[in-house]
């Protein structure tokens, strides 16, 4: 049922008209200021008291976003568009000059005004616990006495290391941080900001890896009455690595993983999976690993044998051909040279 708006007069629907209702009550507010509270050591942002990952935007554009994230709105304001014109006025200083426009009950509004935005350089939890060289967990890679743990097998350590301590700072984790890394004899110690990031990071590796984990924790101190303990997580990396290739009661087989103590592998004749304990791996002898793989050309085959080019001497040799290989006289296989001569793949 339409009424007269009971200020103006004009015709209204519920009370006061559109306009009336707009000049009295407010649609947009703005802040007195904006502080921007940024870690001048990683760029990290402090938002709503926690800490995010640092991103690629520019001090410039970070204050701008806030500025336009201060803006308050009232609920029936809708499509609303903000422009941000940012001036810089002091060394941490600036006015962000606001545009507003949107849609109240069907009309068109335009609002301008002034926020200044205050950048803050402060440094963060994390950088603060780095600096102070706090750490809570080391998590030891150690080989075992019929092999070390090789560069590959370390790089790959480091890589990891890596990754899951910026994913855990990611998600929000502070304590998610390498305080170092350092080569020692027979392996490598990874010196990390949390107990949890240490766990996480032995239980990866011996996943990867295989081997055995072994958790100790030392008592350093107290924090509030409560016990504050350090931990030591050792990995001691199994005999065989991942893509090792060898022979086994006359029968070759190439490790494709672990599972605890036992190792996983694939037979390279006949394709079957099986699973090798602690003892048996600890008697089979490794002839290669897939990792030192070389492609070869194929001279001739027959059901058992084939006949390959050398990819260093290119001179003539034989492999045993694994069943089920289709390759014909021209085309490449995968090969590993081994004191026994070549193993195709």
């Amino acid at each position: 049922m339409q009424t007269l708006c009971p200020k103006c007069g004009q015709p209204a629907e519920d009370g006061l008209c559109p306009q009336c209702r707009m000049n009295s009550i407010r649609l947009i507010q703005f802040p007195d200021v904006v502080e921007v509270v940024i870690c001048s050591v990683c760029g990290s942002q402090q938002i709503k008291g926690k800490w995010q990952f640092p991103d690629s935007r520019s001090i410039e554009d970070l204050a701008a976003g806030a500025a336009a994230d201060s803006v308050w709105l009232h609920h029936e304001f809708i499509h609303p568009n903000i422009e941000v014109d940012l001036r810089k006025v002091g060394a941490t200083r600036y006015i962000a000059g606001m545009r507003i426009r949107g849609s109240f009950m069907e009309q068109m509004v335009e609002e301008t005004g002034e926020v200044p935005v205050r950048i803050k350089l402060v440094a963060c939890e994390r950088c603060s616990r780095m600096a102070g060289k706090y750490f809570q967990s080391t998590v030891q890679l150690r080989g075992n006495g019929s092999r070390p743990i090789s560069s590959r097998e370390m790089e790959e350590c480091r890589r990891m290391a890596q990754d899951m301590a910026d994913a855990g700072y990611r998600g929000g984790d502070q304590l998610s941080f390498i305080q170092d890394m350092k080569e020692v004899k027979g392996g490598l110690d990874i010196i990390l900001g949390s107990t949890q990031l240490g766990r996480r990071m032995a239980r990866a590796v011996q996943e990867r890896f295989g081997g055995k984990l072994l958790e100790t924790c030392k008592l350093v101190g107290k924090k509030e009455n409560r016990d504050v303990y350090r931990s030591t997580l050792l990995v001691r990396f199994p005999r065989l690595r991942r893509g090792d290739i060898v022979s086994h009661r006359g029968s070759l087989c190439m490790v494709t993983g672990f599972d605890g103590k036992n190792t996983l592998s694939t037979s390279l004749n006949e394709g079957h999976r099986s699973c090798m304990s602690e003892e048996v791996s600890g008697e089979v002898r490794v002839l290669g690993n897939r990792a030192d793989a070389m492609k070869a050309v194929v001279i001739s085959k027959d059901d058992d044998v084939l006949e390959i080019m050398d990819p260093e001497t290119f001179r003539s040799a034989l492999a045993s051909r694994p069943r089920g290989l289709e390759v014909e006289p021209g085309e490449e296989v995968e090969v590993v040279r081994t004191a026994d001569g070549f193993i195709v793949l």
